[in-house]
C-alpha cells in the first residue's frame, strides 16, 4: 500500500511540473488576428422604428418652448422634438435624449442640424421650396429629414416628412 502511495505522489509531482506546449510563432499570430477579429467585429444592424411622443410624454417631460418637431410621411405623430440646447425621441417605450452639437449649422428657432446621445446620433435637415433653409427662417411649417445612426455610425432610422416650427 506504501508503494501505491509512493508512486502516485510521484506521478503527481511530474503532472505539476510539466509545462504547457509553446506555440509556434505561426499559431500565435493566428490566434492573435481571431481574438483581434472577434474584438474588432460590429454587431448586427438592429433597426430602430422611433414611437410617437404623445401628449402625455411632452407634458412628463416639459417638452414645450421654441421647437421643431418631426413628423414622418404624412402622419401627424411626432418622433422628434427638437430644441435649441437638446432633442427628444421616443425609441423602445423610453425617451431618449440628445444633446446640441454646437459646432453644427443652426436651423430655424435655434435649433442645431446635429445632436447626439450615448447610444445614438440624430442628424436634421429641413428645407424649404427644395431650398435650404437658414437660420433666419421663423416658425414654419417645412419639409425636413432625419437620421438616427448607431455608435457605428450606421443608419438605423431614416425618415423624410413635415417639420413644424413654433415658439
Amino acid at each position: 500500500m506504501r508503494r501505491f502511495y509512493i508512486a502516485a505522489l510521484a506521478l503527481a509531482a511530474a503532472a505539476c511540473s510539466s509545462e504547457p506546449e509553446a506555440l509556434s510563432d505561426a499559431d500565435q499570430a493566428r490566434v492573435v488576428e481571431s481574438v483581434r477579429a472577434a474584438n474588432s467585429a460590429k454587431p448586427n444592424i438592429i433597426e430602430v422604428i422611433p414611437e410617437p411622443l404623445l401628449d402625455a410624454d411632452i407634458e412628463r417631460w416639459d417638452l414645450f418652448g421654441q421647437a421643431c418637431a418631426y413628423a414622418p410621411g404624412t402622419s401627424l405623430g411626432v418622433r422628434v422634438i427638437a430644441r435649441e440646447g437638446d432633442a427628444f425621441m421616443k425609441i423602445d417605450g423610453d425617451l431618449v435624449r440628445f444633446a446640441s452639437d454646437s459646432g453644427a449649422r443652426e436651423l430655424p428657432m435655434r435649433t442645431r442640424s446635429l445632436y447626439n446621445g450615448r447610444a445614438y446620433s440624430l442628424r436634421l435637415e429641413i428645407e424649404s421650396n427644395g431650398q435650404e433653409v437658414n437660420l433666419k427662417d421663423g416658425p414654419g411649417t417645412y419639409e425636413g429629414s432625419i437620421w438616427l445612426r448607431d455608435q457605428w455610425d450606421r443608419v438605423v432610422y431614416q425618415g423624410s416628412g413635415t417639420v413644424s416650427c413654433e415658439s
